[in-house]
């Protein structure tokens, strides 16, 4: 069972163990900001310390990043090495076991967590009735096989006006889509279609989009996503109705349909 930890963050019960699942901490995205004259001090202490602090209110065994662990795209710097192996150094001892799902900006990370995270397969893996992934790629068809396919990569934030102004706001977006649908899009795919035969392919599938964890990196407007060039391919492909999808707060609360919403946009 998945549920909402009113953070950006959920967990995943499967035989016995509790996951939290967090995506896009982005370590080191302060080094970004500060060549573009923005000092910020590093964050992954308080990012290492609100994962422990999490995973002890939850009661989660097992941490689960969902990739874009550091900001880098290609390689690592020192100052990125140290960060991450700080990171995942300080929250190792309160969890059984920390997994690693790289993302598009995790290149070297095996080399780096060496010791600290197990590091699995981009594509994905499946953990109970749900299959983790980054997001950046096509996921290996034995996604077919899950209730529900879990994401990051994508950054969704919801514009919300108040008497004090407009602030920008994480959400997690949940979408459903046709198993037959995705099927046919994996098939598709170079080196997939014998991968796809023999997989399920009826009913529906959902795709849950997680908030980014990092409290620095930025965030993408949900009326911007359908014409992202970084937005997943599983968002890109139409296997999964973007408008349709459900714009939920970190505990889950429905706030709208991303088409509802970018119809009042405009109509404002």
């Amino acid at each position: 069972m998945l549920r909402p930890t009113g953070r950006p963050a959920v967990t995943i019960d499967a035989s016995s163990t509790r996951y939290l699942v967090v995506a896009d901490l982005h370590v080191g995205y302060e080094l970004e900001l500060s060549s573009k004259g923005i000092r910020v001090p590093p964050h992954e202490e308080r990012v290492a310390r609100e994962l422990v602090r999490l995973g002890e209110e939850t009661g989660s065994q097992v941490l689960v990043l969902l990739g874009d662990v550091k900001h880098r795209v290609a390689g690592y710097s020192w100052r990125d090495a140290i960060g991450v192996r700080k990171l995942v150094g300080m929250v190792r001892s309160s969890f059984e076991e920390v997994l690693v799902l790289p993302g598009n900006h995790d290149g070297g990370i095996v080399e780096l967590l060496a010791g600290l995270a197990r590091i699995e397969d981009s594509r994905g893996i499946k953990i109970g009735d749900y299959w983790l992934m980054h997001g950046h790629t096509w996921p290996h068809p034995g996604c077919l096989s899950a209730k529900a396919i879990v994401i990051g990569h994508t950054h969704p934030t919801l514009r919300v006006r108040s008497e004090d102004g407009t602030v920008r706001t994480r959400v997690h977006i949940l979408i459903e889509g046709k198993r037959s649908r995705l099927a046919k899009e994996l098939a598709s795919r170079p080196g997939y279609s014998q991968l796809v035969e023999g997989q399920r392919r009826r009913g529906r599938i959902r795709l849950v989009v997680l908030a980014h964890f990092s409290p620095l990196a930025p965030g993408v407007d949900v009326l911007e996503l359908r014409g992202s060039t970084g937005t997943s391919p599983l968002l890109r492909s139409g296997a999964f109705d973007l408008l349709e999808g459900e714009v939920l707060t970190l505990d889950a609360q429905p706030i709208g349909k991303v088409g509802e919403i970018r119809a009042e946009a405009a109509e404002g």
